[in-house]
């Protein structure tokens, strides 16, 4: 909505790194309706990442996006991030969906967006109050494994048609992957990486934007708030005592602190749909890596 404002920081950016001989890595993400040739264009040059929002199949994004003039905006936007993918060329990029409890047969989502020629694909569980009338809650987690284990099923088919459809959470390295450091603390948010508000106010992620009590400081006087930023540098998952003992604690890293925060009112006690979420994700991750590869065997013999 303001893009000057994003080219402006792009220049700067690129100034400081002739100056301090750094390599600054740019990232956008857009939910394509102000998209427009010139806009593309830049973000192409400029993006390292592009992250392209669409909720889902037309009936799902619709549902929940709609127009002031409340018509459903999906066909503004699948034009407009069709030709932004066309550009990327192989540039990075992900086309990102959301599933609430009105779409949870998500992996229908995913598979429409692969029939429409995307291959990078996200689909993310909203992150909401459960006072939202289309909240992820307790009653809804069955379904969800459920979905996750059928859809897992389906995407080993795809994948081996198709090796470039790449699904974000069924995504894994048992071999290597980020160091311990990384996978005992995997956000960042209030140590590794900050939210600029407009007015100028830093918070530790733009899920707490407006909470006074994550309120870090501003531009013109700093991070004040050294003690909060400690916080969140211990919060990891050698001090979440309900991390200590899951196995899949090196792979989820904790899980998300505004998550965490907003389910539980503390960082350091994990949102228990989520874990749930994430655990059979990473069963499924494993799941599809080992029939892949004896796929593979199969063929070589």
């Amino acid at each position: 909505m303001n893009f000057d404002l994003v080219k402006d920081l792009v220049s700067y950016g690129r100034k400081l790194e002739k100056e301090y001989n750094k390599k600054f890595r740019f990232t956008i993400t857009t939910n394509g309706v102000l998209l427009d040739d010139d806009k593309m264009e830049f973000i192409n040059e400029n993006m390292e990442n592009v992250v392209l929002s669409l909720d889902g199949r037309k009936s799902v994004n619709d549902n929940m996006r709609k127009t002031v003039s409340e018509n459903g905006s999906y066909d503004i936007i699948l034009p407009k991030i069709k030709k932004m993918v066309e550009l990327r060329k192989d540039k990075d990029y992900y086309v990102r969906g959301t599933f609430t409890n009105k779409n949870l047969d998500f992996g229908k989502d995913a598979i429409h967006f692969l029939e429409e020629g995307f291959k990078k694909i996200s689909i993310e569980p909203v992150v909401t109050p459960e006072s939202e009338d289309y909240a992820l809650r307790e009653e809804h987690l069955e379904d969800i494994l459920r979905e996750y284990e059928n859809f897992s099923k389906e995407y080993i088919k795809l994948k081996s048609k198709d090796p470039d459809f790449m699904f974000f959470h069924f995504m894994i390295d048992l071999e290597q992957g980020p160091c311990i450091i990384k996978r005992s603390v995997g956000c960042g948010a209030g140590s590794e990486y900050i939210a600029v508000t407009p007015e100028g106010d830093l918070y530790p992620c733009h899920q707490f934007v407006g909470e006074e009590d994550f309120l870090l400081g501003n531009l013109e006087s700093g991070i004040r708030n050294v003690e909060l930023q400690e916080d969140f540098k211990k919060a990891n998952v050698f001090t979440k005592e309900d991390c200590k003992n899951c196995w899949a604690r090196f792979y989820c890293s904790g899980g998300c602190h505004a998550n965490a925060y907003y389910s539980n009112n503390d960082i350091k006690r994990p949102f228990k749909l989520g874990c749930e979420m994430e655990k059979k994700r990473i069963e499924c991750a494993i799941s599809i890596l080992a029939n892949l590869n004896e796929e593979e065997v199969e063929d070589e013999e």
